[in-house]
């Protein structure tokens, strides 16, 4: 084989290495169980706050609310960051992270908060 073959082969196979660690490392969609069962895997469950259970800061740049899927399951949520604006006022949070099954928690990375749109029909 030549030398430029050769090359190619490699840079294919470099390519392809690349390609499996980032879709391997990927977050994925699902709820509070899959997240638990895999809990290797970053997970973005989608759900709503419960607004009965307060929010809390105890302190700076660390948040903690409680979360009910969308299958119903209610999770304590450790985030290590500022609360997004409007969180209190939003329909759906979008949370990105790792449960950990020890603590029975899930520890985001990142918090979307989904606000109800200023465009919906007022009753």
């Amino acid at each position: 084989m030549r030398k430029v073959e050769i090359a190619l082969i490699i840079l294919v196979a470099v390519t392809i290495g690349i390609i499996f660690s980032y879709t391997s490392q990927a977050s994925r969609y699902g709820d509070f169980t899959q997240a638990f069962a895999e809990n290797e895997s970053t997970y973005k469950v989608i759900g709503t706050l419960n607004k009965e259970i307060p929010v809390e800061s105890p302190q700076a740049n660390l948040v903690i609310f409680t979360m009910i899927d969308d299958k119903g399951k209610e999770c304590k949520v450790y985030l290590n960051e500022t609360v997004p604006e409007h969180f209190d006022r939003s329909d759906k949070v979008v949370i990105t992270g790792k449960a950990d099954p020890e603590k029975n928690a899930f520890f985001a990375t990142e918090v979307q908060a989904k606000c109800p749109s200023k465009y919906a029909e007022e009753e």
